[in-house]
């Protein structure tokens, strides 16, 4: 492991990831990246590492990978990994450009396919297949980068981040191997072709509310009139909830994808679509301008983006809040004994509110144990009829409601104000859509649901 002097003071930041920061440089002159982690590594860790890269390290000459070049270490301890520089990514592209061309993105997916069937032959799973991390050479030579499980086991990003893009399995119980590896393809085809996420954020959307919603809802069809109806199917099937009904494996896809070319035909998914993907409907004709060729360099924008956190007003009026759901659920308002009348519910506006609970079938029950108050938490219990992924929502006095993702867990403890009111409620999601507990108050608020 070699040091590095005091790369900050001699280096310009590339970008921030979900744990690491990309820093730029030149060594003599040659360009490089440096991707720097928030700690050192253990003995076990850099054993799986450099076990990693040496495997990625035979597929430089015949696989669209960007590997590591070195694992260096920071003055202040961190573990960096040095590599070539790839300035342009795959989000960076579709900001400037907008969504990619079929044939553009026919390249890239087959790059990116094959990427992967030779990682995981030579027994390396990338564990994090997002648009981020499709890199594009000067040459424009598409190549993945940011492989292997050993740096994302050492520096676990929290779940939320990127969630739009992580297989529901990932999402569930942290599960990364070939079969993510594929959602993850499926996700990054989908940005490529569509310009936004499979599962893209709404209006006033909690982070919570959309993982849930991640893992409920629907894929949206792709809307392209230019897109051939067998692409439109391999991407549904990449993006099925259910692992097992994902395509064999990457070496598969690549063969579907096949070399570039013009006019592809796509055949093999048949007229079969994935049960998480909307089947397009017939609509008029949607006009899209063609994407530009990429020329020139592409402007990357910094700079956070905040909201302010909203004062808790005071009064005998506990205040209605807002309780959004995965699907813009039924609002929670909380109003005390006082025969005052609340204040008007908060629904951002331009998002639906549809009505919860499965379309068919036997109704799936869901119901909240009364709320065990110790002053400064509070612990939830719950049962449903069948195993689901749940939010806790969280309605205080005088806030806004808030959301806690709590996987398919049954039990919640979590932090209150000892002087406040609350209620509380548990959504579920299904197959169909979401389903929701009755809410529970402690402290002699009154809840209902309007």
């Amino acid at each position: 492991m070699r040091v590095t002097h005091d790369p900050a003071g001699t280096m310009t930041p590339l970008g921030e990831g979900p744990v690491a920061t990309v820093l730029s440089g030149v060594d003599g002159t040659a360009a490089f990246a440096l991707k720097t982690y928030p700690g050192p590594i253990d003995r076990r860790t850099r054993g799986l590492l450099d076990a990693e890269l040496r495997r990625l390290g035979g597929l430089r000459a015949r696989a669209h990978v960007l590997v590591a070049d070195r694992v260096e270490e920071l003055p202040d301890g961190r573990c960096a990994l040095r590599m070539e520089l790839c300035a342009q990514s795959l989000p960076q592209l579709v900001a400037s450009f907008g969504p990619l061309t079929i044939p553009d993105a026919l390249a890239v997916g087959s790059a990116l396919a094959a990427a992967l069937a030779a990682a995981h032959a030579a027994g390396v799973v990338h564990g994090g297949v997002t648009p981020g991390n499709v890199l594009f050479r000067p040459s424009g030579e598409p190549v993945l980068a940011d492989f292997g499980l050993a740096l994302r086991h050492a520096f676990p990003a929290d779940v939320s981040t990127g969630a739009d893009f992580l297989a529901p399995e990932t999402v569930r119980d942290g599960t990364r191997d070939e079969r993510t590896d594929l959602y993850g393809l499926g996700a990054v085809l989908y940005f490529a072709l569509a310009g936004s996420s499979p599962h893209q954020g709404r209006l006033g959307e909690q982070v919570d509310e959309r993982l849930l919603r991640t893992l409920s809802s629907e894929v949206p069809a792709l809307e392209r009139t230019d897109l051939p109806p067998g692409l439109g199917q391999l991407v549904s099937a990449l993006l099925a909830k259910n692992p097992d009904a994902r395509p064999l494996d990457a070496a598969a896809v690549a063969a579907r994808l096949g070399p570039p070319r013009a006019q592809p035909v796509f055949d093999d998914f048949g007229d079969a679509f994935a049960s998480n993907v909307a089947r397009p409907q017939p609509s008029a004709p949607v006009h899209r301008p063609a994407a530009a060729a990429p020329r020139g360099e592409l402007l990357v924008q910094y700079g956070p983006g905040d909201k302010a956190r909203s004062k808790p007003r005071t009064g005998a009026v506990v205040t209605t809040v807002g309780a959004l759901s995965v699907l813009a659920v039924a609002v929670v308002v909380l109003v005390l004994n006082q025969p005052v009348k609340p204040d008007a519910p908060i629904v951002p506006a331009g998002i639906a509110a549809p009505e919860p609970g499965p379309s068919g079938g036997q109704p799936v029950l869901l119901e909240l144990a009364d709320p065990v108050d110790k002053g400064n938490y509070v612990e939830l219990s719950w049962r449903g009829s069948e195993p689901l992924d749940f939010v806790v929502v969280i309605a205080p006095e005088g806030q806004e409601a808030h959301t806690e993702y709590v996987g398919r867990a049954n039990t919640y403890r979590g932090r209150i104000d000892p002087v406040l009111r609350y209620c509380f409620l548990i959504q579920g999601a299904t197959s169909s859509g979401y389903v929701q507990s009755q809410p529970k108050p402690i402290r002699e608020a009154t809840c209902t649901n309007e």
